[in-house]
């Protein structure tokens, strides 16, 4: 029989891992609402404010078009002058030339008093151009004194909600940095676990391999489930085996694989409400969840944007759910892993009845 390993001290990294998670949690949800009592007034600013914006947009587009037509139309009547100036001369010297057929004159005459309509045209259209482009300048003049309030109230909420939604993006990724580091944790537990089974178990050389209570957390789908089938097997067996050998009593079953499936849904009910409630960088958590993610589902949010979740569900509420989710959820792995650690225990002191 191989050695087996005492993996208590691994346990209780994994169980502080949890505790500092939980807690950072509470410290990102209250920085979130934080960010979120300022953030409300300014969404309930932005609509104003866009419609502000599209208006100055459309002004300064027409106020630019206007100055383009007129640009063009002055180097256009340029070209007219320089042109009417040379008919006009060559008219003057052939028009007392008999020699020359009238048609021929006709022809100038006509190409000049052609060219100078255009000219008029031109005229007629920077006076046109002009009139409308001063009567927009004034309108936009007008629109920006008439909301200056609103344009300081909007910068100084833009202001105000950056440094909220600064500190909470930090301790959100610590958090979720945390989170991957203590599933890393878990899963080398579960791995080490699972070899002390298999070394004092022949029967599980068919059954699960080890290396799946590591793997199974990082294969996106099948993780929805791995890690719990690996983690209830492995509780099974080791309890199998400390009543086999009579290292404790062959008492009634006291469900405690029912137990198991609370605490895995738990873990799939905490991490899978975050993305549906805080939106952005919260999908991180559902690493599995990523390949289907999409910009709607990041913007869906209760606490960003103007649209869906943030509309419809109290934050307030919301928020407190997000921490009492987690909360219990990493609570009750605290629990678990305890358990389980006693019973790693067990196995280690009593590895003579092993052989």
């Amino acid at each position: 029989m191989k050695k087996i390993t005492n993996n208590v001290g691994l346990g209780k990294l994994t169980m502080l891992m949890d505790a500092v998670i939980a807690v950072c949690i509470i410290i990102s949800v209250v920085m979130l609402i934080k960010f979120d009592k300022v953030n409300v007034q300014l969404q309930n600013t932005k609509p104003l404010y866009e419609v502000y914006v599209q208006d100055s947009l459309r002004m300064e587009q027409v106020i630019g078009d206007c100055q383009k037509k007129m640009d063009n139309a002055q180097v256009q009547m340029g070209v007219l002058t320089n042109k009417i100036d040379s008919l006009k001369g060559e008219y003057a010297a052939v028009a007392k030339d008999r020699k020359v057929e009238q048609k021929v004159k006709d022809d100038l005459q006509n190409a000049i008093k052609f060219d100078e309509e255009q000219y008029g045209s031109f005229e007629s259209s920077i006076s046109t151009d002009s009139a409308l482009m001063a009567l927009t300048s004034d309108t936009l003049q007008m629109s920006r004194e008439a909301n200056s309030d609103l344009l300081a109230a909007y910068a100084q909420l833009e202001q105000d909600a950056k440094s909220p939604r600064q500190a909470y993006n930090i301790m959100i990724v610590i958090s979720i940095l945390l989170f991957i580091a203590k599933i890393v944790l878990f899963a080398l537990w579960s791995f080490k676990n699972m070899k002390n089974v298999h070394a004092v178990s022949p029967w599980m050389e068919k059954s699960t391999k080890p290396m799946w209570a590591i793997l199974g957390w990082f294969i996106p789908v099948y993780n929805l489930m791995k890690p719990c089938s690996v983690f209830s097997e492995l509780w099974d067996e080791t309890k199998y085996i400390l009543k086999d050998r009579s290292i404790v009593a062959n008492e009634e079953d006291d469900n405690q694989m029912e137990f198991i499936g609370l605490w895995w849904g738990l873990l799939l009910f905490a991490k899978s409400i975050l993305p549906l409630v805080v939106g952005g960088m919260m999908v991180c958590f559902n690493f599995w969840f990523l390949p289907i993610s999409c910009t709607d589902l990041l913007d869906m949010g209760v606490f960003f944007g103007v649209k869906g979740f943030f509309l419809n569900l109290n934050h307030t509420f919301v928020a407190v759910l997000v921490i009492i989710a987690w909360v219990i959820y990493l609570a009750y792995e605290i629990y678990m892993v305890n358990a389980f650690n006693k019973m790693n225990k067990m196995l280690v002191d009593n590895e003579s009845k092993l052989n």
